[in-house]
C-alpha cells in the first residue's frame, strides 16, 4: 500500500519566496510540492475545505514536543490558516504540569506568525470550539483531570462533539517504531495484540498503543482516525498518501456478495470513479461478476469473475483518501 513506502522526515521549515502574482495559498501549496505530490496536497486541501471547519483536525501537542519544538508547531499553524484550515489544539494531554505556561508560549509565537488563537478547556461547549475555529481563531485547548487517564477521557469526551475526523499526536519521536523502523499503519484491530506481544515495541509506545486503541474502540463513538507524527512531519502526514508518521486505525470489514446482490451500485459507480478517474460506462453492470468484496463504507472494492483459467480480477478501486489510511 502506498504509506508503507519509507518516507525520510521532512526537516524544511520555512515557505519559499512568494512571487507578486501568487497568493499565500498559492504559495504554500509549492511548498507542499516539496512534502509530495501537488495533486495530492490540492486533493486533501480540497477535502478538508469541504468539512466544517471544526472537523478538520485535531492536534494534540504532547508536553516535551512543545518544550523542544514549539517553533515548528506554530509555523505549522502558520502554514495551515494560509490554507484556510483552523485545527483543534489540545495541550497536557500527557503532563499537566505548566500547561497554561506553554499554552502562553506557543500562543506567542503563534500570534509571531500571524496567527489568532483562544484558551480554553475541554469542558468548554463544543459549538463554543466550533465558533472559534469559524473565525479562524486557533483553540488551544488545555486538558483538563488530575491524571493521564482522567486527561484521555475528557478528550474523548469533546471529540464526538466536534465530530473530530483525524486526532494527530505531535511528539519528538513521531511514529512508532519497531526494531528501529516505522511502521506506517497499524490496523488495531487485527495488529494490536501482535505488536503488544512481540516486545518490539518501547514501553513508551506500547504504553501509547494502548491508550489509542481505547479511545478508537471503547471512548469514541464515530470513525476516528489517529496519527502519531512530529512537529516537523505533520504536514506531510496529512497532505499526502504515503504520510511521514504512523496511521492508527480501526480496520476495515469487506464483505463478500455474489455478483452484484446486495450492493448499491451507485455507490460502487461512485468508487469506481474516484478510484480511476473516469465515470464506468452504464453498459458495465450489465454483466455481474461472480464475487464483489466490498468494504462496508463503500471505500474500497473488488471485483472476481470466473473465467476458463481461473478467477480474475476485474476491478480493484480504494477512494483517493482511503489511499491514505493504508
Amino acid at each position: 500500500m502506498p504509506r508503507n513506502a519509507r518516507v525520510p522526515p521532512v526537516r524544511q521549515r520555512s515557505a519559499p519566496a512568494a512571487p507578486d502574482d501568487l497568493t499565500p495559498a498559492e504559495v504554500v501549496l509549492r511548498f507542499l510540492e516539496g512534502v509530495g505530490a501537488g495533486s495530492e496536497a490540492e486533493f486533501y486541501l480540497r477535502l478538508f475545505r469541504s468539512r466544517p471547519s471544526e472537523q478538520f483536525a485535531t492536534i494534540a501537542v504532547l508536553a516535551r514536543a512543545l518544550d523542544d519544538d514549539a517553533g515548528s508547531v506554530a509555523f505549522d499553524l502558520r502554514v495551515l490558516r494560509q490554507l484556510d484550515l483552523t485545527p483543534v489544539v489540545v495541550l497536557g494531554l500527557d503532563d499537566a504540569d505548566d500547561e497554561g505556561v506553554r499554552a502562553g508560549q506557543l500562543a506567542a509565537r503563534a500570534a509571531a506568525a500571524g496567527v489568532e488563537t483562544v484558551e480554553m478547556a475541554t469542558s468548554a461547549p463544543p459549538a463554543q470550539i466550533a465558533a472559534a475555529t469559524a473565525t479562524g481563531r486557533v483553540p488551544l485547548i488545555i486538558a483538563e483531570g488530575a491524571d493521564r487517564r482522567a486527561r484521555q477521557s475528557a478528550l474523548a469526551a469533546l471529540l464526538p462533539g466536534l465530530r473530530t475526523h483525524k486526532l494527530s499526536l505531535l511528539r519528538n519521536t513521531g511514529g512508532l517504531r519497531r526494531d528501529g523502523q516505522r511502521l506506517s499503519v497499524v490496523n488495531l484491530s487485527t495488529q494490536f495484540d501482535a505488536l503488544r506481544r512481540a516486545g518490539h515495541l518501547s514501553p513508551e509506545d506500547q504504553a501509547l498503543l494502548t491508550d489509542v486503541r481505547h479511545l478508537v474502540f471503547d471512548q469514541v463513538e464515530h470513525r476516528l482516525l489517529v496519527s502519531l507524527a512530529s512537529p516537523l512531519n505533520l504536514l506531510h502526514e496529512l497532505f499526502t498518501v504515503r504520510g511521514a508518521g504512523t496511521l492508527l486505525r480501526e480496520g476495515a470489514s469487506i464483505v463478500r456478495h455474489d455478483g452484484y446482490d446486495g450492493v448499491d451500485t451507485a455507490r460502487l459507480a461512485d468508487l469506481l470513479t474516484s478510484g480511476f478517474g473516469r465515470t464506468p460506462r452504464a453498459e458495465f453492470f450489465a454483466t455481474a461478476p461472480r464475487h464483489s468484496y466490498i468494504e462496508e463504507h463503500y471505500r474500497g472494492a473488488a471485483l472476481v469473475s470466473n473465467t476458463p483459467l481461473g478467477a480474475y480480477l476485474t476491478k480493484f478501486a480504494v477512494t483517493r483518501e482511503a489511499q491514505g489510511e493504508g
